[in-house]
């Protein structure tokens, strides 16, 4: 074997072995990047769901305390002020008023602590999103 001949057997060595090398890599890094979304994409299904669960026990919180405020407030009237005044007086007007106030600012606090949780679900997935890679 001439060496002409063996320079050129060399090339064809070296060309298949790159090609190779940049087909591993390529698939090692499509691998890499498909995982990278389907863990973004859990991550995400997961957070939905436990923002989810949350609003739900956030829910029945609300609806407890609200129950036991009405309750309170009507046994309270009902045993003060009821038998001295008629049932389309003011003062009930008032105290439901108050419930009602009350119930709304429960709601917005409600409100605000999904809105502060989503946002903060939010902030981490959109840390967690970003793929870099150097060369």
């Amino acid at each position: 074997m001439s060496v002409s001949e063996l320079n050129q057997f060399m090339t064809y060595v070296l060309e298949g072995w790159m090609l190779f090398s940049a087909g591993f890599v390529s698939i090692g890094f499509i691998s890499f990047a498909t995982r990278r979304i389907q863990e973004d994409l859990e991550a995400e299904a997961l957070a939905l769901a436990q923002t989810a669960s949350t609003a739900e026990d956030v829910t029945e919180g609300v609806t407890e305390v609200d129950a036991d405020v009405s309750a309170a407030v009507n046994t309270t009237v009902s045993a003060d002020i009821t038998p001295q005044i008629g049932p389309e007086s003011p003062v009930e007007a008032a105290v439901e008023a108050a419930v009602e106030a009350a119930q709304e600012s429960a709601r917005l606090e409600e409100v605000a602590a999904v809105s502060e949780q989503l946002a903060k679900t939010k902030g981490k997935q959109s840390d967690t999103s970003s793929v870099s890679v150097s060369t």
